[in-house]
C-alpha cells in the first residue's frame, strides 16, 4: 500500500509540473494552492501538497486571502479523471460555490447560493473578499 501512494504521490507531482509548464495561467493563491488557467473550461485550482482535495474545471469567479480561497465554479459535463469524482446535486448546469478554510485545511463544495452564504458567516470570512472574474 505505501508503495502504491508513492506511485500516485510521483504522478500528481509530475502531472502538476508537467501542466503547470504547458498552462497558459499559473497564479499562487494562499494555503499551498494555486489557479491554472488554461483557457475554455479548464480553469481550476489545484494543490501543491499531495492528498488534499482540490476544485475542478470550470472556475469562472475566484478570491482569496492568507486564511480562505472562494470559488464560483460550472462544471463540466464530465468528470476530469483525475479529480475524485465529485456530486453535483443541482446537475452540471447549475453554478456552485466553493470555499477552502486554510488554517483548517479543509475544502468546502460545490454548494448551491443559500449553503455558500451559511458557510461564509460560519467561518468568519470577511465581507470584504469578494468573487472576481478570472481575466
Amino acid at each position: 500500500m505505501r508503495h502504491l501512494k508513492t506511485i500516485l504521490h510521483f504522478f500528481l507531482v509530475s502531472y502538476i509540473f508537467l501542466s503547470s509548464c504547458s498552462s497558459d495561467y499559473i497564479r499562487e493563491l494562499s494555503g499551498g494552492y494555486f489557479f491554472r488557467g488554461e483557457g475554455g473550461n479548464t480553469n481550476d485550482i489545484l494543490c501543491h501538497f499531495p492528498n488534499q482535495r482540490e476544485i475542478p474545471a470550470n472556475i469562472v469567479r475566484y478570491n482569496y486571502n492568507n486564511d480562505f480561497i472562494i470559488a464560483e465554479q460550472r462544471p463540466n459535463k464530465v468528470d476530469d479523471p483525475l479529480y475524485s469524482k465529485t456530486n453535483y446535486k443541482l446537475g452540471r448546469d447549475t453554478v456552485y460555490y466553493w470555499l477552502i478554510v486554510n488554517a483548517d485545511k479543509l475544502v468546502i463544495g460545490p454548494m448551491d447560493k443559500n449553503e455558500y452564504s451559511i458557510e461564509l458567516k460560519k467561518y468568519k470570512v470577511p465581507e470584504i473578499l469578494h468573487l472576481k472574474n478570472i481575466n
